[in-house]
């Protein structure tokens, strides 16, 4: 109930008035409309009913019947007037139908009796409208609601003109524009869907909608809608995201865009309007008349900043935070098993688009309510059992979980549970549009020109790359090769408020369905040109001075760096200052982002590290640079595609950058559940590392006093059977995750596991065995004891040999390993991504390695990278699995 209030707060605050409750996961929304309301599930609609009108905003009831309706049937007339009439008697008094998303086609007893599907939708319609009284506001959704799913086109669809002529003219009909998600809206499509409607139409706006693609969310400004649309517009419905607390700024920016028009001209009074705005103290903003989306935008932050302090200080709604961990302290588990996983929930952050067509929704599925409540909103993107009416344990009229289904169309986006906003066109709904996004640019392909200079990115958050404009060559800087950026770095106190700078930052990485923020298209150009250009490849023909060239490029590098590090910050601070709603429903994007970064800023040091030893395409790296060479941008569609094609937004584009993007779906784990400020810092290995990771692989042994003193008398015996061989080598394949108490993971690997193999036999192996004799033995049974009994036998025995069929597919072997106290799966998937990206980069199609039997958690996280068990035995231990994936 408290956070369905803060989003009436928000309307009325901002002077907007109605709510369209229309959740698609509610059973008796659309599956099981027939079906009435119990008197509990009554009662709480009620409720909400109530709680609207306190907040002087309009509750609109919508259900969606055409899925299964037989139009025909005077059984199922009646069923829809009794549910209708169910919901009035709570106080409800104004309705919507919704026929959206169904299938065209009839059922036999409806071609009998309507000529057209349009006809008997109109029916339908005309009797429900008529028999509630004729309301001041009803509303219908059409099964073409866009200009894209008109066939042939609007003015020559059938069905849309029949509509106009059938339906009465008190009943409004909802469009969405040219496409689904509409990038914008001109005031002259508008002035043809009036002319073929015979009313004007009322606006269903997806700009924010988000429940078509799990890993994006949409924080920017209101924007892309043309001056002067209120003439033409009955009203406007904005369909915003899931997530209730990622909503501020969408609907602050759309009211000071409301407000704008509302100042910029007098309208004289229409028929049919919906409930005047009440501005009263609201008519605060940008100069009347004149709306600038960045202008709208810097006031929300302020707003908005505001309110994210103001929520930390009331009791109970800050999450606590987990602490960060040194490297001695909590205490340790097993040796040198790989990316421990902390989740307790095994399926991912929530539903992926479905199998259905764009525009389309299966039955039960999509979003559908204006607004989200904190139950159901705190773990929107983690699957949960989806509530079956308005009552339960939840409150049922916020439910407004992700879709399984495709991209909301109209309907799916439209009433889906979220703030559906009408504005009374009694006053001018202008535009907004006219004005540029400012320095925002269009989504896709981090290719071509720098975003240009953007405002220093830093704000309170670590220290500022410095401007990220131009970066064309920063001659003299970095001679060497990119330093590893310091955790220990100065850094806000973790219980400071978070800054103006923290939010516009948050907002830039989430910004628009079609168009990206400053830092985010900084972090794609910035990734993009370093592939592209790297020193040796041919591509900077026209910087005949390798050194210039080889300096401009580390320049970059640095800058790159810098703008990685800087979002992981954002992130820390987001666990620590954020309040507990706003930081469940926007963590696990940031979170993801987070880990594609952390991923992506030590594939550049190893790129960087590469060019120091062989710049020479023609050298032992040439295949990395013919990779290199090969990437243009991530394979997006053009600009006429709707949002969701562009996968997971910023987070897909920037794994699509890396070699192994293409298959990222397999490198999904569910965000914490308990998130956590822990700092992460993943990086190639240094020469100072062995030492810490051999202390790693030691104390993450849990032994007896025996298996103690055998340690303590020779202290590199883990680390050598763990890491040693990769150490000595295949160094320039081993990756580092470290955090405040120093290295706590490795990710290690060999190209060529054949010769590697051989050259561990030959050489190091007899190494080993003179360092460990084999009368070391080890004591019976025991905690840690079968640890150090598998490590002396890997050394003196004899080792299977690979079957040759699996070195030919799988060429590279790989190992993984962190320290029981890294509980964040995100921090080990981008190390394992790291390490396959920088194999697949120099050329190999797939990776093997040996787990053993027993351990589960390894045999778990592999199985999540999209490693399968082989049919071939190998290694030192009886029943180990042989596990491998393409690459």
């Amino acid at each position: 109930m408290e956070q369905r209030k803060l989003l009436f707060q928000w309307l009325r605050r901002w002077g907007l008035n109605c709510y369209m409750y229309a959740p698609k996961d509610e059973l008796k929304h659309r599956l099981l409309w027939r079906e009435p309301y119990t008197d509990h599930e009554a009662a709480q609609l009620q409720t909400l009913i109530e709680a609207a009108q306190e907040h002087s905003v309009e509750f609109i009831f919508a259900v969606s019947a055409g899925q299964d309706m037989v139009f025909s049937s005077s059984g199922d007339r009646l069923l829809l007037q009794q549910k209708l009439r169910q919901v009035a008697a709570a106080g409800c008094c104004s309705f919507a139908l919704l026929f959206d998303d169904v299938d065209p086609r009839m059922c036999r007893a409806d071609r009998d009796a309507f000529p057209s599907l349009a006809q008997a939708q109109a029916s339908v319609a005309n009797e429900m409208y008529q028999e509630l009284g004729q309301p001041s506001v009803f509303l219908f959704c059409p099964t073409e609601y866009c200009s894209s799913l008109c066939s042939p086109s609007p003015s020559q669809s059938c069905y849309l003109l029949t509509l106009g002529r059938e339906l009465l003219p008190g009943i409004g009909v909802i469009w969405t524009g040219p496409k689904v998600v509409s990038q914008e809206l001109s005031a002259t499509l508008l002035e043809e869907v009036e002319g073929i409607l015979q009313r004007r139409p009322i606006i269903w706006d997806n700009l924010y909608a988000n429940d078509y693609d799990c890993r994006r969310v949409f924080l920017g400004p209101y924007t892309g809608r043309a001056p002067g649309l209120v003439a033409r517009l009955r009203g406007l419905l904005l369909n915003p995201n899931c997530e209730l607390q990622a909503n501020f700024i969408p609907i602050h920016t759309l009211g000071s865009w409301f407000r704008s028009e509302l100042g910029s001209s007098t309208h004289p009074e229409h028929a049919g309007t919906e409930t005047a705005s009440a501005l009263g103290d609201h008519c605060l903003g940008p100069e009347e008349g004149s709306y600038d989306p960045q202008e709208a935008l810097e006031l929300a932050l302020r707003d908005w900043v505001a309110e994210i302090n103001q929520q930390t200080l009331e009791p109970g709604r800050r999450v606590p935070a987990q602490p960060s961990t040194s490297r001695r302290g909590g205490a340790m588990l097993q040796g040198g098993t790989a990316a421990r996983e902390a989740e307790l929930d095994p399926q991912p952050h929530g539903p992926a688009p479905g199998s259905t067509q764009p525009g389309s929704t299966a039955p039960g599925e999509g979003r559908r309510t204006v607004i989200v409540g904190p139950e159901q909103h705190r773990g929107s993107r983690t699957p949960t059992d989806g509530w079956q009416s308005p009552t339960g344990d939840g409150d049922p009229h916020t439910s407004c979980k992700p879709s399984s289904a495709q991209p909301p169309t109209a309907g799916d986006s439209e009433p889906p549970g979220h703030p559906k906003t009408i504005h009374s066109p009694t006053a001018p709904l202008s535009d907004g549009a006219g004005a540029s996004p400012g320095p925002t640019a269009p989504l896709s392909n981090g290719a071509g020109a720098s975003p240009g200079p953007t405002a220093p990115l830093s704000d309170g958050v670590g220290t500022s790359p410095g401007p990220t404009a131009p970066l064309s060559d920063g001659v003299g800087t970095w001679p060497g090769p990119t330093a590893p950026l310091a955790l220990g770095e100065a850094q806000p106190s973790p219980t400071a408020p978070l800054t103006l700078a923290e939010a516009r930052m948050l907002v830039e990485l989430f910004y628009l369905p079609y168009q990206h923020g400053p830092q985010a298209q900084c972090l794609l150009e910035h990734f993009q040109w370093l592939q592209t250009n790297c020193p040796g490849m041919g591509t900077l023909d026209t910087v005949p001075d390798t050194c210039l060239q080889g300096k401009r490029w580390h320049s970059r590098a640095r800058t790159f760096q810098l703008l990685c590090a800087e979002t992981c910050r954002l992130h820390s601070r987001f666990v620590s200052c954020a309040g507990r709603s706003l930081l469940y429903d926007l963590h696990p994007y940031l979170w993801d982002i987070r880990n594609v970064l952390l991923a992506a800023s030590a594939f550049v040091q190893w790129l960087d590290g590469r060019l120091l030893r062989d710049p020479e395409p023609a050298g032992p790296w040439g295949s990395c640079f013919g990779w290199c060479q090969s990437i243009t941008a991530p394979p997006f569609p053009g600009g006429d595609a709707e949002p969701w094609a562009r996968r997971g937004g910023l987070f897909g584009e920037l794994q699509a950058l890396l070699p192994v993007g293409d298959s990222c779906d397999l490198f999904h784990h569910p965000p914490p559940l308990f998130p956590a400020r822990q700092l992460y810092l993943l990086r190639p290995l240094l020469p100072a590392d062995q030492g810490e990771l051999y202390r790693m692989c030691r104390e993450s042994l849990d032994c007896d006093p025996r298996a103690a003193e055998m340690l303590l008398a020779h202290p590199d015996l883990l680390g050598d059977r763990l890491l040693g061989s990769f150490l000595s080598l295949s160094p320039e394949y081993t990756f580092v995750l470290e955090d405040e108490g120093g290295p706590c993971g490795y990710a290690a690997g060999a190209l060529c596991a054949e010769g590697f193999l051989q050259q561990r036999d030959i050489g190091w192996r007899p190494a080993m065995r003179h360092k460990y004799p084999q009368e070391l033995g080890a004591g019976g049974p025991g905690p840690g004891q079968d640890a150090l009994r598998e490590a002396l036998l890997f050394f003196h025995a004899e080792e299977p040999t690979v079957p040759l069929p699996v070195l030919r597919r799988f060429p590279s072997l790989v190992q993984l390993g962190t320290a029981p106290r890294v509980l964040d799966a995100g921090a080990s998937r981008s190390l394992a991504i790291c390490l396959l990206s920088a194999l697949r980069a120099h050329g190999s199609r797939g990776v093997f390695c040996q787990v053993g039997a027993a351990d589960r958690q390894q045999l778990s996280f592999y199985g999540k990278l999209g490693f399968v068990a082989l049919p071939a035995a190998w290694g030192s231990c009886p029943g180990a699995h042989l596990l491998a994936r393409l690459l």
